[in-house]
């Protein structure tokens, strides 16, 4: 019975597996756009930092549970790798540093830190988190009261499976993921986004969610070939770098000032409004068109990954097979 019990609180199917994966990443995470700090006139950058327990308190706490699971793995001889730890802290952190370090403040007069901002919210800091591939060790650091009384439900909720089926196709979800960088960027929704804190924390949303459903996709090494095949991850990827790169190149080349809501007055970072707009379209362009790189990289990886364990598969196959005619015979 006791045996029974504990594979109840350890074990999911594959399919309640994956979808709780989605929404508890971004209950844990779409909390984190809420955040809002200032820079005044001539004061030190560094001096900027923000402190915000809606971001700081979920952040503590979601490491603290996951150094639970850790140790509960260690104990069952079913250590974490440490290539995965390393992600998922550097993933927190880099939420962290978009959402509560200077960049934050920076991001209200300059252009080209919000950009970094974005590029932060929407690549590095949602994809090092599902590399990681952190959820079965958060749910194995979690107490039994939040397992039985709160997981439970929501794994047999139908109404989360039927969105988790929604924006988990393929073409949906990086759909949406180019949407909400695009939508974004129309300068007079850019505009209200800085001027209107309630707006502002909705564009955070939309990209953090976006996002880490698009990555999920991309990097999901259980993914089926008849879900979202190799061939098909690549194409994704190669439409958000192209994407990226068309508005990076158009806002980096554009001699006309787009977003004049930005104020340089603060004298932090010497540079005019033009210089400001056109660092930042190459922080789409550049960096953005990179992580199409990197996450082509990961891909042909799984696939050669994929593609080796199936040979190796087929060789025990035939060999068994071999075997056993020759003791037939």
């Amino acid at each position: 019975m006791q045996l029974m019990k504990i594979k109840f609180l350890y074990s999911f199917d594959k399919r309640t597996f994956r979808y709780y994966c989605y929404f508890s990443s971004l209950f844990l995470y779409a909390s984190s756009s809420f955040c809002h700090g200032s820079i005044a006139k001539d004061q030190s950058v560094w001096s900027a930092w923000v402190y915000t327990p809606v971001i700081t308190i979920p952040i503590v706490f979601t490491v603290l549970i996951y150094a639970a699971g850790v140790l509960h793995r260690y104990k069952q001889n079913k250590p974490v790798h440490p290539g995965r730890i390393v992600l998922f802290l550097l993933g927190l952190l880099f939420f962290y540093i978009a959402l509560q370090s200077p960049l934050e403040p920076l991001s209200d007069h300059y252009f080209f830190n919000h950009q970094i901002e974005h590029l932060i919210i929407r690549m590095f800091g949602p994809w090092l988190l599902i590399l990681s591939m952190p959820m079965n060790t958060l749910i194995q650091g979690l107490p039994k009261w939040i397992r039985r009384g709160i997981l439970k439900p929501i794994l047999k909720n139908r109404l989360i499976y039927f969105l988790y089926r929604l924006f988990t196709q393929p073409y949906l979800a990086t759909f949406l993921f180019i949407a909400t960088l695009y939508v974004w960027q129309i300068p007079v929704l850019h505009e209200q986004a800085l001027l209107n804190q309630p707006l502002h924390d909705a564009m955070h949303v939309s990209m953090i969610v976006t996002a880490f459903f698009f990555w999920w996709i991309i990097s999901d090494p259980r993914r089926s070939a008849a879900r979202c095949s190799y061939g098909i991850r690549l194409f994704l990827l190669w439409a958000v770098t192209t994407f990226n790169s068309i508005l990076g190149s158009i806002i980096t080349l554009t001699r006309t000032l787009i977003y004049e809501v930005y104020d340089q007055g603060i004298n932090a970072i010497p540079m005019s409004a033009m210089e400001d707009q056109q660092y930042g379209g190459v922080i789409l362009w550049v960096p953005g068109g990179m992580m199409g790189v990197l996450g082509t990289a990961v891909v042909f990886y799984l696939w050669v990954r994929d593609s080796r364990r199936k040979k190796r598969i087929q060789a025990r196959y035939t060999h068994a097979s071999r075997t056993q005619t020759s003791v037939v015979q």
